[in-house]
């Protein structure tokens, strides 16, 4: 068997030789009686089954199965098989449904439960809307999923998932949703899960998705009684879970259950404190409600400054409307969601209670209504808008404090005014960061900051956003080193952080900046030039920057970066690598790119982290660009290999082979990617595009 199984690619093209296998190879006998032996030999009945069987013989296994269910042996392969055969005698949704109550009839320590909920899932995506599933005992599957899916240690996800796509696809009974709902907010472990803060929060975010789906298919569950808990397991960040829950409380808002009750809205722990002792249902007296300095006290500075920098321009208010959104750039946990922010704000805002403006400020709300204007979402900029005229509202107390404020808030309006952009109006984000950074450095009374922020804000009576960032302002402000090289960094940092689009491209152009970053990466420190290649990183990820390749900037700040050789550190060349991955999104790079690619390499490729991210630039530009292999020759492939080698990010395997291929050429040798190699694929992509 194994010299025909080694055999098996070639005979399948002879189809005499497919018709006298099929004959003597009982496929009902090996699935039945040996289903170890098919399952070592999978491709074969695969292979077969796709040539040669047809409608009627797949019919006719598909029914000796159906009535041999029970001593059908459920193993990957089988399945696999049997699902083709159902496919081509259009039994998928019997077979699926037979694969359903196998699922829920296994123990829930059994190894087949992750492959076999897989496997169900990817079939009733293909079974469309209308799926004709029925299942004739739901409340057993339920109390099986609702006990094995809540359990506190080893949970088991895959009847959750199934039961939830089962619900949203299946005709279920309304009475059948609603004990439902019961049956798992009833769950011992239901509140421990749900008030659950673990990073991870996999079981968490399977439950919502399960709520989610019941609530969609009968809103008729909601009650108002179910939103404090909802608050309380909310910790108003853009984690998974945490979008979930907003989506939730949206569908509940949407279908007349009155939020206004818990407003000014509370989330998280302070929730938790708050409606443990206060209940909002049975009384709505003034001790009900926390005081928007409460509120205020609990918005956490650091926390709202790490939103502030990454702001997510692409988030939308409607979170309706908006498919959830897996953060990778910082910790999600860590950033305040706008969609949520924004209307907390207005809640507070809304109410007639006095409100302190300084501590408004202080807390960075201003700040972060601003950075909102940045947004790419109509709404989100219409509600920041919104914030900004309720707060002038609350400025009628003529105290000190105010009267600057309301001057601030003049001065940003006037400036917008002064654009002529549609409504509602859009700042580049370098615009708006740059307004919410100078808020809350005069808010925070931030030493050497506030002062150069207040000289701006009072030598105009509007804002010049075309002319923002003022460097000339930030830069002559102070005589002192130190002082300069403060509002230097200031200063960079909103343009690391806000150079997101073709607007904050077009406000560096404007603004002449790409000299002034050549001028101080000569004569920085290495702050200064670490800051300067992140500007460059995020600069390069912009299409009109690269100008079609490289641009001459980036090759004058090559040509400076090569006169720093011994002194720039690891995270500079690796910034500099990321900078060249970043080009190479361009439909074309230049061979200078390149060329000091390999000088870099060569230079510091015996730091083991170097090499691995040097390999991998190497091996983006290479997959994108035929033109650069003219650059490379035997000599410095084998000194990039053997730095490979030294620094143990390529193994002596594939230096063996990377050697051969060098010495004998490339004749016969195909690889299949993705494999385990790093340097090897690369290696015969640089050598064929010689040929």
């Amino acid at each position: 068997m194994s010299a025909f199984y080694q055999r098996f690619p070639e005979m399948l093209c002879d189809p005499v030789i497919v018709r006298n296998m099929k004959n003597k190879i009982n496929t009902y006998k090996m699935l039945i009686d040996s289903p170890q032996w098919f399952n070592e030999n999978r491709d074969i009945f695969l292979g077969l089954h796709l040539i040669e069987f047809d409608e009627d013989e797949c019919y006719e296994l598909f029914t000796k199965l159906k009535n041999d269910g029970p001593i059908f042996k459920i193993t990957m392969a089988a399945v696999s098989f049997v699902d083709l055969v159902a496919a081509k005698c259009n039994k998928e949704c019997e077979f699926t449904q037979f694969l359903i109550t196998t699922l829920f009839s296994l123990p829930h320590e059994s190894d087949d439960i992750a492959w076999l909920s897989n496997q169900i899932v990817n079939n009733l995506k293909l079974l469309g809307p209308n799926c004709p599933i029925q299942i004739s005992d739901w409340d057993a599957i339920i109390m099986k999923a609702v006990k094995y899916g809540l359990v506190e240690e080893n949970p088991e996800y895959g009847f959750i998932r199934v039961l939830r796509k089962l619900v949203k696809k299946a005709n279920i009974d309304k009475s059948i949703i609603s004990k439902f709902f019961e049956l798992l907010a009833g769950h011992s472990q239901f509140s421990n899960i749900m008030l659950n803060r673990d990073a991870k929060q996999i079981q968490k975010e399977e439950v919502l998705r399960l709520i989610e789906t019941l609530v969609k298919k009968e809103p008729s569950i909601m009650a108002l009684s179910h939103v404090p808990l909802f608050l309380c397991s909310y910790n108003a960040s853009l984690s998974v879970v945490d979008q979930l829950l907003l989506k939730i409380l949206f569908y509940y808002e949407e279908n007349s259950i009155p939020m206004s009750n818990y407003r000014p809205y509370l989330w998280g722990s302070f929730a938790i404190s708050h409606y443990q002792v206060k209940n909002h249902l049975i009384s709505k007296t003034l001790n009900s409600f926390p005081s928007t300095t409460e509120v205020l006290s609990y918005i956490p500075l650091k926390r709202l400054k790490e939103t502030i920098s990454c702001f997510p321009i692409d988030r939308i208010l409607l979170v309706k409307h908006q498919k959830i959104i897996q953060y990778t750039t910082k910790d999600p946990s860590q950033m305040f969601d706008p969609s949520f922010f924004l209307p907390m704000i207005s809640s507070l805002l809304a109410t007639e209670a006095p409100l302190s403006i300084e501590k408004f400020n202080r807390s960075g709300c201003l700040s972060m209504v601003l950075a909102c204007l940045g947004s790419n979402d109509c709404s989100m900029r219409s509600a920041a808008y919104h914030v900004l005229t309720l707060m002038r509202s609350h400025l009628f107390c003529r105290r000190a404090e105010n009267l600057f404020w309301d001057h601030f808030s003049c001065w940003v309006a006037q400036g917008i005014q002064d654009l002529h952009l549609k409504p509602p109006p859009q700042l580049s984000m370098i615009q708006a960061l740059f307004l919410a950074r100078m808020a809350l450095a005069m808010a925070n009374h931030e030493k050497g900051i506030e002062v150069t922020c207040c000289r701006i804000l009072l030598a105009r009576p509007a804002a010049r956003l075309n002319h923002i960032p003022e460097l000339k302002t930030f830069l002559t402000a102070n005589s002192g080193i130190k002082d300069k090289t403060l509002h230097l960094r200031w200063f960079f940092k909103i343009l690391r952080d806000g150079t997101r689009s073709t607007s904050d491209w077009q406000v560096l152009k404007n603004m002449d900046l790409f000299n002034l970053f050549l001028v101080i990466f000569k004569n920085g420190n290495q702050k200064d030039r670490y800051l300067i290649l992140k500007i460059m990183e995020a600069t390069f990820r912009i299409h009109p920057a690269t100008n079609g390749g490289t641009g001459p900037w980036a090759l004058s700040l090559m040509v400076a970066i090569s006169k720093y050789p011994k002194e720039l550190s690891t995270e500079e060349i690796l910034l500099i690598f990321k900078c060249l991955q970043s080009l190479s999104g361009s439909s074309y790079i230049s061979l200078s790119a390149v060329d000091f690619w390999i000088f870099l390499f060569l230079e510091y490729a015996s730091n083991p982290d170097i090499t691995l991210e040097g390999f991998n630039t190497l091996n983006n530009l290479v997959s994108k660009f035929k033109n650069i292999s003219e650059l490379f020759d035997n000599s410095n492939l084998k000194d990039i290999l053997k730095l490979g080698m030294s620094s143990n990010v390529i193994s002596n395997d594939e230096g063996y082979e990377c050697s051969s291929v060098l010495d004998y050429g490339t004749s016969g040798i195909q690889i299949q990617e993705p494999n385990n190699y790093v340097f090897l694929p690369t290696l015969l992509k640089i050598l064929k595009a010689k040929v």
